[in-house]
């Protein structure tokens, strides 16, 4: 399934997610949430904190800061928000994030040998940045990818990101990436 600005997608249906590969670095998301200082033991301090985590997802995913709240809808099923919660449009990220952040990013690429040797950026325009399809059902959300010619390589990914599904998520994400 291709999807574009033209596509004609029921809307009713699903929600056109523009970073959908962020699932790839779910593994890590706990240990990463504990680091940015917004969980213990797998629950997040405060209502303030879950929101701050996907924007952190979303500035992992592309890089920047400023992200509209119509951007989030992924970000706020993985960390366990309604999509209808207002998420600020602004995170700040510190030095210390950014190295956190930073070292995660290089953690997964040189765990997947198959990718090469790739930029932190090339890693998000490649990988990270994709389109895709939310649907919520009633017991779980599906998220459907859009191919890329070199999504071959998934197969070949040690990352495990099928079915997600952290103590604060209501429902597992159920994610297909066709390759």
């Amino acid at each position: 399934m291709e999807i574009t600005q033209n596509s004609k997608i029921d809307l009713n249906k699903g929600i056109i997610i523009r970073n959908a590969g962020i699932v790839i670095l779910n593994n890590s998301f706990g240990m990463l949430f504990e680091r940015l200082g917004l969980s213990r033991e797998n629950k997040f301090t405060s209502l303030e904190n879950q929101s701050k985590a996907a924007q952190f997802l979303q500035y992992i995913a592309t890089g920047v800061s400023i992200t509209e709240d119509i951007d989030l809808p992924l970000d706020k099923v993985l960390c366990g928000l309604p999509i209808s919660h207002s998420i600020p449009d602004t995170i700040e990220i510190t030095a210390e994030n950014e190295v956190i952040i930073n070292s995660l990013m290089q953690s997964t690429i040189s765990q997947w040998n198959t990718i090469g040797d790739s930029s932190l950026d090339g890693f998000r325009g490649n990988w990270l940045i994709r389109d895709g399809i939310l649907t919520e059902l009633s017991d779980k959300w599906e998220l459907t990818i859009n191919k890329r010619a070199y999504d071959i390589l998934i197969n070949k990914s040690p990352f495990s990101f099928s079915i997600i599904k952290y103590p604060w998520m209501k429902k597992p994400l159920h994610v297909t990436w066709p390759y």
